[in-house]
């Protein structure tokens, strides 16, 4: 079986890039967004109603407006994810020309440089021509870089996900953002404080950027609606009043998480790519994930069937 190149499916698109001279063998996730400029006067965003989530049937687009100028705003409350109502206005159209690629800049930013997948053969294996295309650098093992792709796409466009963004009409108001409808400030780096520990005197903070934590939520596996919160599981066994606080991460560790609180790619933060990376190759168990940070390497590392292969194709000299 070959690697495949492409998977395209409805929850998002999945690349496999072969490496080469000095670049690294990368495993793209292409998530279709539509951005809209919420319109704040209507009854959709008084509400708790969201852009279509997934697995529902197509229904209405929510309403947008662009203001060409101060006089032609709009202004309303629009509900958040706790169903509170914040005041709101409608985007000026010179705004949203800078928001969109500042979303699409500031999520792909805080997701990648972080991911690294490495082969280690039990069981299941690659063969050797597979194998080679993992490796970039003939000095380092053989590895696959995780990579977020945010694919802006038109109103009306077959997109993975439908977000809306409302715009806050005082700077710095509480919203509480969701998947499907976030804020022009969801794109700021803001500080979380752990509180699921308080009751053990444990305390702590970490910082995060909202929307690319909605954005994840996005990752989610086909069938399902919702890529989880990095301790969802065990937060459902907890009384209801705990849940809140205690799927966001239930130690401080876990709360660094970018489906916790913060801006760490975990183990569970990784999962969509390591599904993908175990579905484009042959190989599908012997994988795992190691943060970036933890990457260390030196010709030692190297692996004697790596060496074996470079030699062959005559890209490093013979190893004793």
């Amino acid at each position: 079986m070959a690697i495949r190149a492409s998977i395209l499916e409805p929850n998002y698109d999945s690349f496999f890039d072969p490496a080469g001279p000095g670049r690294p063998a990368q495993i793209r996730i292409r998530l279709k967004v539509t951005l809209v400029p919420l319109d704040p006067s209507t009854a959709w965003a008084r509400t708790g109603h969201g852009a279509k989530l997934p697995g529902t049937r197509p229904g209405p687009a929510p309403p947008s407006h662009l203001a060409a100028n101060q006089a032609a705003i709009k202004r309303g409350s629009v509900i958040d994810a706790s169903s509170q109502p914040v005041p709101c206005r409608s985007w000026l159209a010179s705004e949203w020309q800078a928001f969109t690629p500042r979303f699409k800049h500031t999520v792909e930013n805080a997701w990648n440089n972080q991911m690294v997948f490495l082969p280690v053969e039990k069981g299941d294996t690659l063969s050797d021509a597979e194998f080679k295309q993992l490796i970039g650098n003939p000095k380092a093992p053989a590895h696959v870089v995780g990579v977020l792709e945010v694919d802006l796409q038109p109103a009306g466009a077959d997109s993975h996900a439908i977000i809306e963004v409302a715009h806050l009409a005082n700077p710095g108001d509480t919203f509480r953002d969701r998947m499907t409808r976030i804020t022009d400030e969801s794109v700021l780096f803001t500080v979380n404080r752990f509180t699921a520990g308080r009751a053990r005197g444990i305390g702590g903070e970490t910082g995060q950027i909202a929307a690319a934590h909605e954005v994840g939520h996005w990752l989610r596996n086909p069938g399902t609606k919702v890529f989880d919160h990095v301790d969802r599981s065990y937060a459902l066994t907890l009384p209801r009043a705990q849940q809140d606080n205690a799927q966001y991460g239930r130690t401080l560790g876990r709360y660094y998480s970018m489906m916790g609180g913060g801006s760490v790619v975990t183990n569970h933060d990784a999962t969509p790519w390591l599904a993908r990376l175990r579905r484009h190759t042959p190989m599908k168990l012997g994988w795992v994930y190691v943060h970036r940070l933890h990457f260390r390497w030196s010709p030692q590392d190297v692996s004697a069937r790596q060496k074996r292969i470079l030699l062959a194709a005559q890209f490093m000299p013979k190893i004793a």
